[in-house]
């Protein structure tokens, strides 16, 4: 959500092979302790997936040390993964063991360096105008606590290093290798640093995290398959996993903390795990082959990995920006996209999995939106650029229906005691667009100026 994301964590899996490899012994691990012992190598790459690790080199893991026998168990799970991912390694990638306190000091190191000066809750604002995090949340403190509670493993592409937890459990640990590992070999070959720095916008960064997280949680399965079966198992007899994955998590007592979170936060945590293998599985089925999801196949939206045919057809998001509101001061500014906008109206229909949400963010194109502040008030300006005047006008509709459940309003009016909203149906640059509008009681619609628009690079009107 929100640009809040990264490259590196793991997958409710199969149960491990009934006879596992040798494992190393770390000082301290606490063998089968039953908070440890629940976990599932899923839940300990999802949860810390939204960390960002890009940037300076990241000092606050130099408490982290090195395990002689963790870099043997990486020299040996090496040319499997090799395999698995279509991927060759250009070098061993360099492991060390963390405890809980170093991983904290990562996690707080890499917010305030993606986040300075109050931009994250300047980020958990807009969510909150949007009606997806409710107006008490504290999302730093829920983020940290979601990712320390649960993090097993993670790869940092700033330092190149993979990074064990030290009480990860025996039966995750080539788990949570294997995941990590496939992250080291993509970083050999696009540079992941790179790869997030340079999008910037929130969906464009969650679909290369779905192609990225998707790519290393179908290896790892297939590699805790073959075990279990003592042979390779071809990625092309696997059903498509990625429901069942979300079934499966959403039934494991360990995952209960994650599901209780705003579904912003889990669905998008989530997602890249999930959905990213499923685009990735129907990716290869429409080529005929397996390979890495690099250069071409790497997604530009969450459209692409939701329709792979949008991907094969060459349909790429449109450049939309908003200019300045004259008068006012802009807060955040920031994109959905149709991953999010399918949120947005699962949460606001309650329509989770019954296709409305869904038929209404499909045939997106862009959006932008920004949170905009005044002498101490606010407003929201959110505009969405559509494929079709059909699919202009389905978002409307939606967006009318999910204002009025919000506040209790009777079908056609955008005004209640707290809020109110406008939205209008516009045409900019040829492409068919939709402006919504909402402010508090007492400040005007009227006295939110109209933004210049750009879309896809032509010029737009003042609307």
């Amino acid at each position: 959500m929100g640009g809040v994301r990264t490259v590196i964590e793991t997958p409710p899996t199969p149960p491990p092979p009934p006879a596992p490899l040798r494992r190393p012994s770390f000082p301290g691990r606490r063998r089968g302790a039953a908070h440890v012992s629940r976990r599932s190598a899923i839940v300990g790459l999802i949860v810390a997936s939204w960390v960002t690790s890009c940037g300076e080199g990241s000092a606050g893991q130099d408490g982290a040390r090195r395990d002689p026998e963790l870099e043997r168990k990486v020299e040996e799970l090496l040319p499997q993964v090799e395999e698995l991912s279509y991927l060759t390694a250009a070098r061993v990638p360099e492991v060390r063991v963390a405890d809980a306190a170093t991983l904290e000091a990562y996690l707080l190191q890499r917010i305030e360096a993606e986040y300075p000066e109050g931009r994250l809750e300047s980020l958990a604002r807009a969510y909150q105008k949007f009606g997806l995090l409710p107006d008490d949340v504290d999302l730093r403190q829920l983020l940290v606590d979601l990712v320390l509670e649960q993090t097993l493993g993670y790869y940092d592409p700033a330092r190149d290093i993979l990074f064990i937890r030290e009480d990860v459990p025996d039966e995750a640990l080539e788990q949570v290798m294997v995941h990590e590992l496939v992250h080291a070999l993509q970083d050999q070959h696009i540079d992941l640093d790179s790869l997030l720095r340079g999008r910037e916008e929130n969906d464009a960064r969650a679909a290369a995290q779905a192609a990225m997280e998707g790519h290393a949680t179908l290896v790892m399965l297939v590699y805790q398959l073959s075990q279990l079966t003592g042979s390779r198992v071809p990625f092309e007899q696997l059903p498509e996993i990625g429901p069942e994955l979300a079934a499966q998590a959403g039934d494991a007592p360990e995952m209960q903390e994650l599901f209780a979170a705003p579904a912003i936060v889990r669905e998008t945590m989530l997602f890249p795990y999930f959905g990213g293998a499923s685009y990735l599985q129907r990716l290869w089925r429409s080529q005929g082959a397996q390979f890495a999801p690099l250069g071409k196949w790497l997604p530009e939206s969450t459209e692409q990995v939701l329709h792979v045919d949008r991907l094969l057809e060459g349909d790429r998001p449109s450049t939309l920006e908003i200019g300045p509101a004259a008068g006012w001061n802009v807060e955040y500014e920031g994109d959905l996209g149709e991953l999010e906008i399918r949120i947005y109206f699962e949460e606001h229909l309650g329509d989770k999995g019954g296709g409305t949400a869904a038929r209404a963010a499909a045939g997106w194109d862009a959006d932008r939106y920004v949170l905009l502040e005044k002498d101490g008030s606010w407003a929201l300006v959110w505009y969405t650029t559509w494929d079709s005047d059909s699919d202009a006008e389905e978002f409307v509709d939606a967006y009318r229906r999910a204002f009025q459940a919000r506040f209790g309003l009777p079908a056609g009016e955008l005004a209640s005691v707290d809020r109110t909203a406008a939205v209008e149906k516009l045409t900019l640059s040829g492409v068919p667009t939709v402006r919504v509008v909402e402010t508090p009681a007492g400040v005007a619609l009227d006295d939110v100026p109209g933004a210049t628009v750009v879309v896809k690079g032509g010029a737009g009107g003042g609307n």
